[in-house]
């Protein structure tokens, strides 16, 4: 948990070796700094992401970008006039299971289905059921909505969304989700917060076959006919330190941002459409493609 006093600050700064201040605007002031990572309550990115772009900082920036799109394409239009390296730490594109099926979604010729399933235990942060910064279609179907974007490659047209409460209180902490992407598309995702077991299946389905994989579990298989395959896998490692790495490789002016802040904007735009969605009842098409503010 971050420190919420100065004494929890100044355990973490012994146990991490580093300096802790008690207003973060001396480190946006500071001019040896080059850039900053927010890993804060998405209620908070728009004026904090803002402020470190006004001074001159690159950012890292938890998902979802923002909690709405409007304040998502604000932000993206900062990060352009500024012209920092400002990334949205979509991390799950860094792992390892993903990676393998994004590379060979080739082998299965046109694409036809992508489901994708995360489960996770309910979780101890409380803001995480605060209507303004929760609820898991923004802070775990934003990670599904953009990989569905990641492994395709096409764009999310019209959604239908419902949602369920189980153990929350205020916020959604369940929810299925039906999207009707370009290219013929059907991407069918539906994630949970409220059970005692974490999973991440992915499924790609085209007309020559399957690729099945779990990002947690780490595996893949591909399925032709009724017949099934595990794949070989690069070593696992944490997507954490890989997200970091592209962050400062981009800071540095070594590689192009990998997920720019337009990227997050489309997420949170699905999100959105979800929300509207669930609301109504009823199906809901999605407003402006990439580059359209």
């Amino acid at each position: 948990m971050p420190p919420r006093s100065r004494a929890g600050g100044d355990a973490g700064e012994r146990e991490l070796k580093t300096r802790f201040v008690e207003d973060y605007r001396r480190i946006l002031d500071a001019p040896e700094i080059d850039g900053v990572i927010l890993a804060v309550p998405p209620n908070l990115h728009l004026r904090l992401v803002s402020e470190a772009l006004a001074a001159g900082k690159g950012v890292l920036v938890e998902k979802p970008l923002a909690t709405c799109a409007r304040d998502a394409a604000v932000l993206t239009q900062a990060a352009r006039a500024a012209g920092n390296a400002a990334m949205v730490a979509q991390t799950l594109r860094f792992n390892t299971v993903v990676g393998a099926i994004r590379e060979r979604r080739n082998e299965l010729g046109r694409l036809r289905v992508v489901s994708l399933s995360l489960r996770f235990e309910p979780s101890g942060r409380v803001w995480l059921d605060d209507p303004e910064a929760g609820g898991t279609l923004q802070n775990i179907g934003v990670h599904s909505f953009d990989l569905a974007r990641f492994l395709t490659g096409e764009e999310v047209e019209e959604v239908y969304c419902t949602t369920q409460k189980w153990e929350s209180l205020n916020t959604e902490d369940s929810f299925a989700a039906f999207l009707a992407m370009s290219g013929g598309i059907t991407a069918l995702v539906e994630n949970d917060r409220a059970t005692d077991s974490r999973s991440g299946r992915i499924e790609l389905v085209g007309e020559k076959g399957q690729l099945c994989g779990d990002l947690v579990q780490g595996v893949l298989q591909v399925i032709r006919g009724s017949q099934s395959r595990t794949l070989p896998l690069p070593p696992s490692s944490p997507t954490l330190p890989r997200c970091l790495s592209a962050f400062t490789a981009a800071l540095l002016g070594e590689t192009p941002v990998p997920i720019p802040f337009a990227e997050g904007w489309r997420a949170v735009q699905i999100v959105d459409a979800c929300r509207e969605s669930a609301r109504m009842k009823m199906p809901r098409r999605m407003a402006g493609q990439l580059g359209e503010a």
